[in-house]
């Protein structure tokens, strides 16, 4: 007998739109638009028909360790209708319709199938439920109507214990809202999620925090965070997570639109919307001020429509992914976005030298991470020092340099971002994504491809540093190393490649915000967007090449490109690196990989792969720093050697104040103060490549774990 799968699949049904039909700030499909006050739709509905029939505990605890998405998905009107009926294996979907052609040619399609997805549609007269008539009990309903019809159609289905398991739900106990609710685009993620959990809602949320002071978007940000917080500490301990590591405790968001947009939407405007389109690239604050006149407001009203109907969708979907996996979410203010002045400052820098002066450097890096500071309130901070599992960054300013605790956060914690332009690409990235587990024994298995000239200094420095890899038994970690010098060749060797990670090996440019980046494959420029339909790529891509997510340029970058191809992971350069830093990078992290995952797993705990690179950072700045002070003559070797261990030790598992402890044992080993201390310390942070890594993506989804990790815990609970 065959069982049905459990997971109920809620559709978004869009029309048809080309490439260059997007929104205009953000670059989303127009279809999404209508579609945005009903994308909150499912976290009032079961994720799948076992759900409810869980203790509400364990409910949540699924969320945190990512195994509990609900499963949504824009998708072409065209494409479901030829490739994603319900099968009796799926059997539960249900479509949501916003747009009157999409919604009868859904009713249409629908009327042709056996088996019936559920139709909810703001459409009246297509026979379809609004939204206001989907309720938990018309979900159950549905699922067992589907099951019969699936049944009717596979004879070999077993449906007996998916109805009992309807029969034993028990809907979430509904309790008082545990916050003021604003019902606003800065707290609506925390609130979704709140009430998502069985929290309702006050009669009127409106207008609570429309154009109200700083202080008032900063204290409603901060208290539903912080209830969202408490609901977490309910499920911090469970045995689940040994196999599941939690996902991100915290979520910081900073809508954006492209690059230098309002330049060129002010091309042959009015003045009058120059001035609106001004307002918009110097906003810094939550709330939106501009001198109109009352006959300006027809002027006026589509493009603040325009971006408003943008900011509301996204908000909303960052509120489900928000929601699925229980995070506290702090909305930014767009001051962080008014740095990439000074963020610039430092790329031109950076891009001038080989090897810039480290004071000058440190001076430059130091007025980036204070713009950052100086743009999240100190409440904020304060929840962002305390996170336990890691932060996720939906931005596209450069949170990682944000200073916490002598650090910057990229260092201080696991993080990983999703970049908010493209708003396509956003929407792919922030839709479920299903854990990828691979063992620690796979990361032998890894592609690298080398595509420098023969005759570049630069050709032979990873191949040679991964050629004598080996791990603590003697063992080597060799993978496979090719050198394309076609595009058709590199097309191939990825294609071919079935392991867990690429490492691409090649220099990388992006000139500027014209055009898009690329790498350079046989003395010409590739940009990897245009290989979407052409390559297979593997769930991690490593980019050791400069410049390959630069925060100064505009969104099309090599490291959006793989996402766009479907990478899970990829992490990437936001500044020139270094060839034999990079090696010595690449090196540490295959190791880490092999070596730190199979411990961990000996030990009966999976590892996600963000904490991977997360530590294999955090490991390169104590060696920069302890080899750094050798280079300065202040530690012997054997000193050094001393140190580094320490530091290791303290890293694996990651001790809050490994830095602090670092700078004691330096302190005394080198005999100097800690003002020394510090100017030592920053010149080597501002020169290191570990700050210009960033890492993107959902990297928290691949997991590193022996088979036997998930037999001894399921043993465990026989």
């Amino acid at each position: 007998m065959v069982m049905p799968h459990p997971e109920i699949f809620y559709i978004y049904a869009l029309k048809a739109w080309e490439p260059h039909e997007v929104t205009p700030f953000q670059g989303f499909a127009p279809g999404l638009i209508p579609l945005a006050q009903l994308l909150a739709h499912p976290a009032f509905l079961p994720r799948d028909i076992v759900q409810l029939t869980m203790p509400p505990d364990n409910q949540l605890a699924r969320r945190r360790a990512g195994m509990a998405h609900w499963i949504w998905s824009p998708v072409n009107v065209e494409t479901l209708i030829r490739k994603r009926k319900p099968m009796p294996a799926a059997p539960f979907m249900v479509v949501f319709t916003g747009d009157e052609a999409v919604a009868r040619a859904v009713s249409k399609w629908r009327k042709t199938l056996t088996l019936k997805p559920l139709h909810v549609s703001m459409v009246e007269g297509v026979g379809a439920l609004l939204p206001g008539e989907i309720t938990v009990e018309r979900i159950r309903q549905f699922c067992k109507v589907a099951l019969r019809q699936a049944k009717s159609l596979h004879r070999r289905l077993d449906i007996d214990e998916s109805l009992a398991a309807m029969d034993n739900w028990t809907p979430l106990k509904s309790r008082p809202s545990s916050i003021f609710y604003h019902g606003h685009n800065v707290t609506v993620a925390n609130e979704l999620t709140l009430r998502s959990v069985g929290e309702d809602a006050p009669s009127d949320p409106q207008g609570h925090l429309n154009a109200s002071s700083h202080e008032s978007y900063v204290s409603g940000i901060t208290e539903s965070t912080e209830a969202v917080l408490k609901l977490q500490e309910a499920v911090a301990d469970r045995a689940a997570f040994l196999v599941y590591p939690r996902l991100p405790d915290i979520v910081l968001v900073a809508p954006a639109s492209y690059r230098r947009i309002e330049e060129q939407l002010q091309q042959n405007a009015p003045e009058i919307i120059k001035r609106v389109l001004r307002a918009m690239e110097r906003q810094r604050g939550f709330t939106l001020t501009v001198k109109a006149d009352e006959e300006d407001m027809d002027s006026i009203g589509p493009i603040m429509s325009s971006r408003g109907a943008e900011l509301k969708l996204q908000s909303l979907a960052v509120a489900m992914r928000s929601a699925s996996t229980l995070a506290a979410t702090i909305r930014l203010a767009p001051a962080v976005n008014r740095t990439d002045r000074v963020v610039a400052q430092l790329s031109t820098h950076l891009r001038n030298y080989d090897n810039p002066p480290d004071t000058k450097t440190a001076r430059v890096f130091r007025a980036v991470q204070q713009a950052l500071a100086d743009a999240v309130p100190g409440e904020h901070l304060d929840i962002i020092r305390a996170s336990k599992s890691g932060i996720k960054i939906i931005s596209d300013a450069a949170m990682e340099w944000l200073p916490v605790d002598g650090l910057p956060l990229g260092i201080y914690t696991d993080l990983s971002r999703i970049p908010v332009t493209p708003g396509n690409i956003l929407m792919e990235q922030l839709r479920p994504q299903l854990p990828v587990q691979v063992t620690p024994e796979n990361f032998r298995n890894f592609l690298l491809l080398s595509m420098f000239d023969e005759n570049d200094h630069l050709a032979e420095i990873i191949g040679k540093a991964v050629a004598t890899l080996e791990d603590s038994k003697g063992r080597a970690i060799r993978g496979t190393r090719c050198t394309p010098k076609t595009l058709e060749e590199f097309v191939s060797a990825i294609n071919a490649y079935n392991g867990p990670m690429l490492i691409v090996d090649s220099h990388g440019q992006h000139i500027n915000d014209k055009v898009p980046g690329g790498l350079i494959i046989g003395g010409e420029s590739i940009d990897i967007w245009s290989l979407r339909d052409h390559i297979r790529v593997p769930p991690i891509v490593i980019l050791s090449a400069c410049d390959t997510h630069p925060h100064d340029r505009n969104h099309a970058s090599v490291a959006n490109g793989f996402l766009s191809c479907g990478a899970s992971a990829v992490l990437a350069t936001v500044l020139p690196i270094r060839g034999i830093d990079a090696a010595r990078f690449v090196r540490r992290l295959l190791l880490r990989a092999v070596e730190y995952g199979g411990l961990m797993n000996s030990m009966g705990r999976s590892v996600s792969w963000t904490h991977i690179v997360g530590g294999a950072l955090r490991m390169q700045l104590a060696s920069d720093i302890c080899y750094g002070l050798k280079a300065k003559g202040l530690i012997t070797t054997e000193q050094t050697e001393e140190l580094q261990l320490s530091a290791n030790m303290d890293l694996n598992p990651h001790r809050k104040d490994w830095l602090v402890r670092l700078a004691s044992r330096c302190q005394e080993a080198g005999g100097f103060d800690q003002a020394r201390w510090q100017t030592l310390f920053d010149d080597i942070l501002a020169a290191s490549d570990v700050i210009r890594y960033t890492h993107l993506g959902n990297p928290e989804s691949i997991i590193l774990s022996e088979p036997t990790v998930f037999e001894r815990f399921y043993t465990a609970f026989e």
